[in-house]
């Protein structure tokens, strides 16, 4: 066995882990949506219903009222769970990014390859299981969006696009700051080493003249 089959088993669990949460946000999503939807059929059935004590212009006054409150909380609620989404790709682009290191290092850096057949050979049996274990709850979650959204969809395809959506967004973000970041370090460490260099000079300069007057 290789470091490369416990880096795939870890990042399988860190896609499911994603999935799970990815499903959860979805199941608040589509209950919330599903109650905005109920409490507008029972207002507009309740105010329909005491019609013959209200006009028909303030009836409608009322639904559409209601109506526009509920478009806001929907609004509402998609901003949160988008934002939601945003923070659990974030989280597994790290991941995965570190598990590519350590995979990198093991093989890199790691004295002995017998010694690396053994830490596969005990820890690769409890990574299978927990990742058994992980792909329970993700289907378990990919059940329960399905029953809070009343339809019959396919949750584990939805989330899944939606987690690589928001990973790879996470992703292009974590580069573009690590290079601004590299940039900024190394203009400063530039900086610094021509002050260094310009004081050494300096000192140098200093040093001969005084060699020279004595």
């Amino acid at each position: 066995m290789s470091s490369k089959n416990l880096s795939t088993v870890a990042n399988e669990v860190i896609e499911s882990y994603g999935i799970t949460a990815i499903n959860v946000i979805n199941t608040y999503r589509f209950g919330g949506e599903r109650i905005v939807g109920f409490v507008d059929e029972r207002f507009a059935s309740a105010v329909n219903r005491g019609g013959s004590m209200l006009r028909s212009e303030l009836r409608t006054n009322l639904i559409d009222t209601q109506q526009r409150l509920s478009g806001l909380y929907v609004k509402g609620l998609h901003f949160g769970t988008e934002r939601a989404e945003t923070a659990v790709g974030v989280v597994v682009d790290l991941a995965a990014k570190g598990v590519e290191m350590a995979a990198a290092n093991a093989e890199r850096f790691e004295p002995s390859e017998r010694s690396l057949e053994v830490f596969n050979r005990v820890a690769l049996p409890a990574a299978n299981v927990v990742s058994q274990v992980v792909s329970r709850i993700e289907k378990g979650s990919s059940d329960l969006v399905r029953r809070v959204s009343g339809k019959d969809m396919p949750a584990k395809a939805v989330a899944t696009r939606k987690l690589d959506s928001v990973t790879r967004d996470a992703a292009v973000t974590r580069k573009r700051v690590v290079k601004s970041t590299t940039k900024k370090v190394s203009k400063a460490v530039a900086k610094t080493a021509t002050k260094t260099s310009n004081v050494a000079r300096r000192v140098a300069r200093k040093a001969t003249a005084t060699a020279k007057a004595a």
